[in-house]
């Protein structure tokens, strides 16, 4: 891929509208993430594994609480009819899934 293509994909990924996908995705697999005493404190975009995906969008990974094993995954679109960009899957890695599921059975 070009560095002009790779360069787009990053400032798209670290700006706002991505910002908000990523902080309401988060909300929504914990609520209060991201509020001060909460298991979900912060959270950092892997830059290196931003990629085109061959079905369409942008896929990349982001780190919580600055542990390369508790990741969330995601694949950014654009909308069709709105033109907005949109959270079109991912995942995360067990060991997030195990700490947000935990924390949510206390």
């Amino acid at each position: 891929m070009k560095k002009v293509e790779q360069d787009e994909m990053v400032r798209v990924v670290k700006g706002e509208e991505v910002k908000k996908i990523i902080e309401d995705n988060l909300k929504l697999r914990h609520k209060g993430a991201l509020e001060e005493g909460n298991i979900i404190q912060n959270y950092d975009i892997d830059i290196n594994s931003i990629f085109h995906s061959p079905m369409g969008g942008i896929k990349f990974k982001i780190y919580i609480n600055n542990d390369e094993e508790l990741y969330v995954f995601f694949t950014i679109n654009k909308d069709r009819s709105s033109g907005k960009l949109v959270n079109d899957g991912g995942g995360n890695s067990a060991k997030f899934e195990k700490m947000i599921t935990e924390e949510k059975s206390e």
